[in-house]
């Protein structure tokens, strides 16, 4: 089925892009998506944010390397005015890795990289491309809500009343997210860092990427964050990030300590490394003694194990549909009946203090 407006007519897609090349190649890729359109071009940042304002599209792909002002200001400022989904089309590797956890924070969609001729294939970045169009449209109304709740506090409600947790002391806090995660998993873990638990976060990204995005945790929360590698022991204020890649990410206990393991394996729930893995994995390893907490993604990756987790004892929530930016991993979990907390973004890190009988963070935003 085509993704289209809410007036049936196609999702007018912004293009601000240097290269002719690429402007040709993505216009031609996106005219040839159904329920998709090209209304503009722009070569720099400043003819993009004009085009904005005169053409008011529905989703924008933006590079970050722009002849003039860099792309991330253009998407800082855009993002501070609407509530318009910014896909992020550029060349990454090496430095630019920073740039697009970056763009992430600052509340892009999502990103895809351009073909490079070598392991980034045209037939490849055809399919990314579309689907990450298709993200960016989902997206739409789902981040002017969330946008929203921020600009009011996150006054929203949880869905159910927190309380203590049932039994068992607190171990190991496990996270999950995709689609418009960077910036949940950063306000989640600021919030819990003064628990100085262990934490394990599986997050949706390339090989290239993951370091980056957990040294910039370790800056944004004071914890000791690094990507996740085979045989680490979790230690109290310490907490990892799956590598992306082939690699699944599970925990295992031994000897009363929790330890990473890297094991190479099929997709699960379409991905590498999946939540799923990782949620089933806490569940047979701390049991009752585990939280687990489901953000903002697009797909059912991490219902399934969130709902191993409640079954095995553990405390679980998931983010609320107002607060994400795509409703769909929290959703599935909680159709599922993985969960009965349905928290906003900001009121996690209370909520889970809350589960252990602790203090909650009471930092200002």
């Amino acid at each position: 089925m085509a993704i289209a407006a809410s007036s049936g007519a196609p999702v007018k897609v912004l293009v601000v892009d240097d290269s002719i090349l690429m402007q040709k190649l993505m216009t031609q890729i996106i005219n040839g998506a159904p329920g998709f359109e090209v209304i503009g071009i722009a070569g720099s940042a400043e003819e993009g944010w004009d085009k904005i304002q005169e053409l008011r599209p529905d989703v924008v792909t933006l590079d970050l390397e722009l002849p003039g002002r860099h792309g991330l200001k253009l998407l800082a400022r855009v993002l501070k005015q609407d509530p318009l989904p910014v896909l992020i089309v550029s060349a990454f590797g090496g430095p630019g890795a920073d740039n697009t956890i970056q763009a992430l924070e600052l509340g892009a969609i999502d990103f895809i990289e351009k073909p490079d001729g070598t392991t980034h294939t045209l037939d490849g970045f055809m399919k990314h491309l579309v689907a990450g169009l298709q993200r960016a449209a989902g997206s739409r109304k789902m981040l002017a809500a969330a946008r929203q709740v921020a600009q009011l506090g996150a006054a929203a409600p949880a869905r159910a009343a927190v309380t203590p947790a049932r039994s068992g002391k607190t171990s190991l806090i496990a996270i999950g997210a995709s689609t418009g995660g960077v910036p949940a998993v950063q306000t989640v873990m600021r919030d819990l860092a003064h628990l100085r638990l262990p934490i394990v976060v599986v997050q949706h990204m390339p090989p290239g990427y993951t370091a980056k995005f957990a040294a910039r945790l370790a800056t944004a929360t004071g914890l000791d964050v690094h990507e996740a590698a085979d045989g680490d022991r979790l230690r109290p204020g310490m907490a990892v990030v799956a590598p992306g890649g082939p690699r699944h990410l599970e925990i295992e206990e031994r000897r009363g300590e929790f330890v990473c393991v890297l094991r190479e394996g099929p997709l699960v729930s379409g991905h590498s490394p999946s939540v799923d893995v990782m949620f089933h994995s806490v569940a047979r390893s701390a049991g009752s003694h585990a939280v687990g907490i489901l953000l903002t993604g697009m797909g059912r990756d991490g219902a399934d194990g969130l709902l191993a987790m409640r079954k095995a004892g553990a405390e679980t929530l998931i983010q609320s549909g107002e607060t994400c930016v795509v409703n769909g991993m929290p959703k599935a979990a909680f159709e599922l009946g993985a969960t009965e907390r349905v928290v906003p973004l900001t009121q996690i890190g209370t909520a889970v203090s809350q589960l252990i009988g602790e203090k909650p963070n009471l930092r200002t935003a």
